[in-house]
């Protein structure tokens, strides 16, 4: 078990924006989570690279991740939520709003292993299903969920748990399911989800999937 969080701020699109996030936003941000009394294991930033197949390379879209476009990974739930509560990420919200189309919000998901691995790869897809109340969506995502990455797995997609994760998430009003996989390279990824039985096996987890995107972190 592990806590994988996921911001992903709705920025806005201008130079001035992209330039203050650079070179102010994120260097804030990085420092209140390494100097937090509970800090992430590890934090990551990227771009999003594609969002519900659409080609959004362009635009200036992120995502930050911890192991718990940021991702991170806390020790436990307790270190998220005292941060989100902190006086430093109150500041950073304020910092950000100016630049934002509408505040940041975490989002803290329980995952069946560590993000580590999938986020060191050169892409991180990830799919995310509103589960709503009861167990009843989330055990028919992790259901589609492992039939896919088996397929996945028998492709040559990826070696082992290491590279995939799912769970649901914690802190959102409205329940979401997670499923992230690591891609060693766009080729690989268009290879093995070009192969017959990945597709085949893609259409149960297409079905329920609210949102899907692709993001590259950098090392």
């Amino acid at each position: 078990m592990a806590f994988t969080e996921f911001v992903v701020p709705t920025l806005k699109t201008d130079p001035v924006t992209e330039a203050t996030f650079t070179t102010e936003l994120a260097p804030f941000l990085i420092n209140i989570l390494n100097t937090h009394a509970t800090p992430p294991k590890f934090k990551y930033f990227g771009k999003i690279l594609l969002e519900n197949g659409n080609d959004v390379s362009g635009d200036f879209r992120l995502c930050v991740g911890s192991d718990a476009d940021t991702s991170t990974e806390w020790e436990d739930a307790s270190h998220f939520n005292s941060f989100v509560a902190s006086e430093n990420f109150q500041t950073f919200k304020t910092m950000v709003m100016p630049h934002s189309l509408a505040p940041p919000v975490p989002q803290l998901y329980n995952t069946d292993f560590e993000p580590t691995k999938v986020f060191g790869s050169a892409l991180t897809e990830v799919w995310q299903v509103q589960i709503g109340e009861g167990d009843g969506k989330a055990v028919e995502s992790r259901e589609a969920w492992e039939k896919f990455i088996s397929a996945v797995a028998e492709a040559g997609g990826m070696n082992g748990n290491e590279k995939s994760i799912q769970g649901t998430s914690l802190n959102l009003e409205k329940r979401r399911w997670v499923g992230v996989l690591g891609w060693e390279s766009s080729e690989i990824r268009e290879k093995v989800l070009g192969s017959a039985a990945v597709k085949e096996a893609k259409e149960s987890l297409d079905v329920l999937v609210w949102n899907t995107f692709i993001v590259a972190f950098a090392k």
